[in-house]
């Protein structure tokens, strides 16, 4: 008899580290979901779309100001002298438009002149100030007195 209840007690130990062991494998399973829930980010993106592309949005924000490049203050003094140069220029434009207007014909003509001779203007000082930012001011080259006196031509072309 001491055998037979040795045995049922073994049994049940066996059956309560059965029942134990399924129940551990099942609160892993269920830990191993959330887990995997939480980690799942395509189904988080599937469910909150909008959410994600906010995240991307504002990471993308935070991170590019990591990498903005500074300006150096030579470039800065550069900048600064090109709106300066080109506020004279519109300035001399405004003049020029003016004085243009009283010798011309009214109307169209008086407009596309004002206008090609704003453009011109603006594209001439405009290459000049990329010259002197490129490789520093280079002054013209010295012309005889019949090529001093002319007008400089109205679109200078273009140097790379």
């Amino acid at each position: 008899m001491a055998d037979r209840d040795e045995l049922r007690g073994s049994a049940r130990i066996l059956n309560d580290i059965a029942t134990r062991r399924e129940s551990i494998s099942d609160a892993v399973d269920r830990l191993e979901k959330r887990i995997h829930g939480a980690f799942d980010w395509k189904g988080y993106i599937g469910r909150r779309p909008y959410a994600a592309v906010g995240l991307a949005f504002g990471t993308g924000l935070v991170l590019s100001g990591f990498f903005k490049r500074k300006r150096s203050p030579m470039e800065r003094v550069v900048d600064a002298l090109a709106d300066r140069v080109e506020a004279l220029g519109e300035d001399l434009c405004k003049s020029a438009g003016r004085l243009i207007l009283k010798a011309t014909a009214p109307g169209l003509v008086r407009g596309a002149l004002y206008g090609i001779a704003s453009k011109a203007l603006l594209q001439y000082l405009h290459n000049g100030v990329s010259k002197a930012e490129g490789n520093g001011f280079n002054p013209p080259p010295e012309t005889d007195r019949k090529e001093a006196h002319r007008m400089p031509p109205a679109m200078p072309p273009k140097t790379a």
